[in-house]
C-alpha cells in the first residue's frame, strides 16, 4: 500500500469532509489514522456522484413504469410505458460496471436482466395466469422475469416496423400478457428500489420507497455506501483495505466492457440467432451497449456527464501511472464511438450479410477488449 498511498492527490485529501455524505466518526483516532483522507474522497465521490445517483434515477423510473403497467388500455399508455421503459433501462445498462455489491450479493441483476426470456415456460404462464404467485413463492425462473418479460409485451413484434416506432399494437396485447407486465414491473421495481436503499442506506430513501421494500420484505441488510466509503477501517466487512476497493472498481468496469464486447455482441454473432441478442424486442441494443460503456467512463471519471472529476479513480491512476491513465482514457472514447457507429437494429445484422455492417460490429468488439486490456493493466499499479 505504501506506493499508492504517496500517490494520492493533495486535492482530494482537502476535499474529504466535503465529499464524504457517508462519513466516518471524527471522534474515533483510530479513523485518521487507519486510511488515506485523499482515497476516501476519491472513494465518497464514486459513490455518491455516481453509484447512488445511477440507482436513484433507475428506482424512480422503475417507479413510473411499474405505474405504467397497472393500466395498458390504451395505445397512448402502451407508448407511454415503451418510453418509459427506455428510461429505466438506461438507467440500469448506466449502473453495470458496479454489478458488485448488492446487485451481485442479492441476484439483483439476475432478476431483473436476464434473457433470452425462457418462451415456452412463458407461454405456460400465461396459459395459467399464475405469475404473482409465482414470483411471491420465488419459483419464477428469471428468464420470465425483469427488464425483458415486460419489454416482450409491450414492444414484442409489434409498431410499424419502421426504427423509431416500434411499440405494440395496443389491440394485440391480451389480459393475460397484461397481467403477467403488471406483475413483473412491480417486482422489478421492488429489486431496483433495493439497489438504490443497499447503497444509500435505507433510512436514506424516501418514505415510498422503504414502504416498497417493507412490503416486498427486501430491506437491505448492509450499507454497501458506507462500507466501500469507509475501506480500510478496521471490521470492514467488504473492503479490508481502500486499494481492495479501488481493485473491484476497476474490475467491476473491465467486467461489463468484456460482457459487451464478448458476449453481448459476439454471442448473436457466433450464433446467428436474433433470441441471443439482449433487448431484441425494443431494438435498444446498441443504445445499451453504448450506455454500458458509458457507465465505464463514468465510473473512472467520478461523473455523470462525461467530466473528469478532481476527485476520481482516474485521479488516481493518473498519480500512479499516467501513461496507463491515458490509455484508459482513450480506449473508453474510442469504444464509444466505435459502439455508437453499429449498424442498428443489431438484431437485423447478425447473420452478416452487410459487410460493411460485420465490419463495424467487429471494430466495436475489438474496441472493447482494448478497454479491458487498459483496465486491467492499471490493476496492478494498485498493489
Amino acid at each position: 500500500m505504501k506506493k499508492f498511498l504517496q500517490n494520492s492527490l493533495t486535492v482530494a485529501m482537502m476535499a474529504v469532509s466535503a465529499m464524504c455524505a457517508v462519513s466516518c466518526d471524527d471522534d474515533d483516532d483510530n479513523n485518521s489514522s487507519s486510511i488515506d483522507e485523499g482515497q476516501q474522497a476519491v472513494l465518497s465521490n464514486y459513490v455518491n456522484e455516481v453509484v447512488i445517483p445511477t440507482y436513484k434515477s433507475l428506482a424512480d423510473a422503475a417507479i413510473k413504469l411499474a405505474e405504467d403497467c397497472e393500466d395498458l388500455s390504451t395505445q397512448d399508455k402502451v407508448d407511454q410505458a415503451c418510453e418509459d421503459w427506455k428510461a429505466a433501462r438506461q438507467y440500469w445498462e448506466l449502473s453495470e460496471a458496479f454489478l458488485f455489491g448488492a446487485a451481485g450479493d442479492y441476484n439483483i441483476d439476475p432478476h431483473i436482466d436476464s434473457w433470452p426470456l425462457d418462451l415456452s415456460q412463458l407461454a405456460e404462464v400465461l396459459k395459467n395466469g399464475n405469475i404473482e404467485e409465482m414470483i411471491e413463492a420465488g419459483t419464477a425462473g428469471y428468464g420470465l422475469l425483469g427488464f425483458h418479460a415486460v419489454e416482450y409485451v409491450i414492444f414484442k413484434d409489434g409498431g410499424t416496423g419502421d426504427y423509431s416506432n416500434r411499440y405494440r399494437d395496443v389491440t394485440t396485447i391480451t389480459d393475460a400478457e397484461k397481467t403477467f407486465a403488471e406483475a413483473v414491473a412491480e417486482d422489478m421495481r421492488d429489486q431496483c428500489v433495493r439497489l438504490e436503499a443497499a447503497w444509500a442506506g435505507l433510512e436514506n430513501v424516501t418514505d415510498e420507497k422503504q414502504e416498497i421494500l417493507a412490503d416486498a420484505e427486501l430491506e437491505p441488510s448492509l450499507n454497501y455506501g458506507e462500507l466501500m466509503i469507509n475501506a480500510g477501517l478496521e471490521g470492514n466487512s467488504k473492503y479490508k483495505t481502500q486499494a481492495a476497493a479501488f481493485e473491484e472498481i476497476l474490475v467491476g468496469a473491465s467486467d461489463i466492457a468484456n460482457e459487451v464486447g464478448n458476449t453481448k455482441i459476439s454471442d448473436p454473432m457466433n450464433s446467428g440467432n436474433w433470441a441471443d441478442v439482449e433487448s431484441p424486442h425494443s431494438w435498444n441494443s446498441v443504445t445499451d451497449f453504448v450506455d454500458n460503456m458509458k457507465s465505464v467512463r463514468n465510473a473512472y471519471y467520478g461523473t455523470l456527464d462525461g467530466t473528469e472529476s478532481k476527485v476520481s479513480v482516474a485521479s488516481v491512476i493518473a498519480g500512479l501511472n499516467a501513461d496507463k491513465d491515458a490509455a484508459i482514457k482513450e480506449a473508453i472514447a474510442d469504444a464509444i464511438t466505435a459502439l455508437e457507429a453499429m449498424p442498428k437494429p443489431f438484431r437485423n445484422y447478425i447473420d452478416k450479410h452487410d459487410a460493411d455492417a460485420t465490419a463495424k460490429i467487429e471494430a466495436a468488439v475489438a474496441a472493447c477488449n482494448v478497454v479491458v486490456e487498459a483496465l486491467d493493466a492499471a490493476q496492478s499499479e494498485l498493489n
